[in-house]
């Protein structure tokens, strides 16, 4: 058998392609081992041919797992049909006349060195956001299905929050109610230092101009938005929507999705982001000392920009098994370039890497999908 042939099959074995995508490869490799006749033209290689089927599926998962979190996020009632059982519960809004309800808490925030921020919300989105005022405030707005307004408002979740009341902490968990769906805008000082979690099952995560010695999030079913967000560590993982970041720094950040792309501009000295179907394109702000950033994603691309290259050192190690690699990023000393099967290995670092005091590792994989790596312009 030969070694592309065992490749095809290694990959089936370990699950990282489908049947009938292996089907597809095998046959591809025996058409292009086929002779060419006397006067046609040359086969092609038959691993271009598997390379672009494979980063073909890439791109269809990645726009049918982006389609699927969008639904989610947006409360389309037509998707729910086609939703697993788990998701069948989700407040969908829109047969029948719906009721909302706003009610807001203000109050003065205690004295503590870091301020405990813990929401957890089962049936809508959580947005917390730094503002210039001393004081913190929550705005809660409730969300159901009927046509009798005083019978829903029996209904409402009971926040339990003292209009007014000094507050040492934010900890707030809403529960799943049915029909119900609460959405909650956090409102805090952002001078003060905070400690934040906050975790959504069906809605989305914002957290904006905001400082924290530490930052945890989880999603089920929505998005992930970053901006202006400075913390020491930043975590998180994320099942179904994508995952945005916007002018974060930080000493470590680490997250996952299953399902959902990452869109990232990030500055720290060690970034892990990894995705099952989805691309990741990353922004490097700038080069601080020593930074390390692994990239991984199962079925997608993966782009990251890096800033204007002065007096930093960059080492890549780049591998796809189905896909292409690109890097334009100046006077690269490339260490290692080998095909291997569908894909590629490639490694390599700058010119006087070891030289340098300001440095980025850089460690990128897809397995169907491509790599590009460029520069800005400054």
């Amino acid at each position: 058998m030969r070694e592309e042939q065992r490749t095809v099959l290694r990959l089936l074995e370990e699950g990282k392609i489908t049947a009938q995508e292996a089907e597809a490869m095998l046959k591809a490799l025996l058409d292009g081992s086929e002779p060419a006749e006397r006067g046609s033209k040359p086969q092609t290689d038959p691993w271009v041919r598997v390379e672009k089927m494979g980063e073909d599926f890439a791109s269809k998962v990645e726009v049918a797992a982006e389609r699927f979190s969008r639904s989610i996020e947006h409360n389309l009632g037509d998707k729910l049909s086609k939703l697993p059982k788990v998701l069948a519960r989700l407040p969908f809004i829109g047969q029948g006349e719906s009721q909302e309800f706003t009610s807001v808490v203000r109050g003065k925030v205690g004295a503590g060195e870091f301020v405990p921020i813990e929401i957890s919300n089962a049936n809508g989105s959580i947005q917390v956001q730094g503002w210039e005022e001393d004081d913190y405030q929550l705005t809660v707005i409730q969300r159901l299905r009927g046509d009798d307004r005083e019978l829903a408002s029996s209904r409402l979740f009971a926040l339990g929050w003292e209009d007014g009341a000094e507050r040492e902490d934010f900890r707030l968990t809403v529960p799943n109610l049915g029909d119900l769906s609460v959405t909650l805008n956090l409102l805090v000082p952002k001078e003060r230092m905070y400690e934040a979690k906050l975790q959504a099952q069906n809605g989305s995560l914002r957290i904006e101009n905001l400082k924290a010695c530490k930052v945890t999030t989880g999603t089920v079913n929505g998005s992930t938005k970053l901006y202006s967000l400075e913390a020491d560590t930043i975590s998180g993982e994320g099942g179904n929507g994508p995952c945005e970041m916007k002018d974060v720094r930080a000493r470590l950040i680490k997250h996952s999705l299953g399902n959902g792309s990452y869109r990232a501009l990030v500055s720290a000295a060690k970034v892990d982001l990894v995705t099952t179907n989805g691309s990741l394109n990353v922004s490097v702000l700038d080069v601080p000392g020593r930074a390390d950033y692994k990239l991984r994603t199962t079925n997608g691309a993966i782009n990251v920009s890096l800033p204007p290259q002065t007096d930093w050192g960059l080492s890549l190690e780049l591998r796809t098994s189905v896909g292409r690699i690109s890097t334009d990023v100046g006077s690269l000393e490339i260490t290692g370039q080998e095909r291997q099967a569908g894909g590629w290995l490639l490694t390599g670092h700058s010119i006087d890497y070891a030289d340098k005091h300001d440095r980025l590792d850089l460690d990128a994989s897809s397995t169907s999908g491509s790599i590009v790596i460029s520069t800005r312009e400054s």
